[in-house]
């Protein structure tokens, strides 16, 4: 079966629209929406949604972590558009929350513990009881 690349697509949308910008996170949110919405549509049957969400959040904390970025504010900021993705793709939000939560994970299980502590308590904050499952995964590395 063939895959598509949405995590290198992400990583280099986040790369050359968010170098400047001022609210990196909020965007970086909006351009996750965006592009899992078409991913998870344009696909179909030819890879699981599930992939495809965990790819392109994969690849925005990717660029995030580039461009030196809040990388708690992101996670909430992409955490927070899992509605309306898994809404408009007909999905389970909180499986869309969990895939995306892989995604950040994978990237984060190579952060220092500061980073990953700091990313867990945004993400717990806003998401009751969303904290452990996303330190969960930072044990597993995102699988």
């Amino acid at each position: 079966m063939e895959t598509f690349d949405f995590e290198k697509l992400a990583k280099d949308l986040i790369l050359a629209h968010l170098k400047t910008s001022q609210d990196a996170p909020t965007v970086a949110g909006e351009m996750l929406r965006k592009m899992a919405i078409a991913a998870v549509t344009s696909t179909g049957s030819r890879q699981q949604p599930r992939v495809s969400v965990r790819a392109a959040c994969k690849g925005i904390m990717s660029g995030m972590v580039l461009l030196e970025k809040d990388l708690p504010a992101a996670a909430v900021a992409m955490l927070q558009q899992m509605g309306a993705v898994a809404a408009e793709t007909n999905q389970d939000p909180s499986e869309c929350m969990t895939w995306a939560m892989e995604g950040m994970a994978q990237v984060c299980s190579l952060a220092t513990v500061t980073v990953q502590e700091s990313v867990r308590a945004a993400i717990n904050e806003k998401f009751m009881g969303a904290g452990e499952v996303f330190e969960s995964l930072l044990r597993t590395g995102g699988a």
